[in-house]
């Protein structure tokens, strides 16, 4: 979960406009470059959205809407 959510704050420092995030990547691109596997990314987004942190809007569009807790869970 928090190499996720470091990467999630990154690409909103990186990619960020108007609150939402266009990932440059798919899910399973996002877990090699993570060195974890697509379904740990699946669950940890899945997991995220559950509890409100960030939503989906299309495929590979997030919107970050918690990004205190994304800290918290990097730290």
């Amino acid at each position: 979960m928090e190499r996720v959510a470091n990467f999630l704050l990154e690409m909103d420092r990186r990619l960020a406009a108007a609150g939402m995030i266009a990932l440059p990547m798919c899910r399973r691109d996002i877990g090699d470059y993570l060195g974890l596997t697509l379904e740990t990314v699946s669950r940890a987004l899945s997991q995220l959205h559950a509890d409100g942190v960030l939503g989906f809007s299309g495929a590979r569009q997030i919107e970050l809407r918690n990004r205190e807790r994304l800290r918290n869970m990097d730290a």
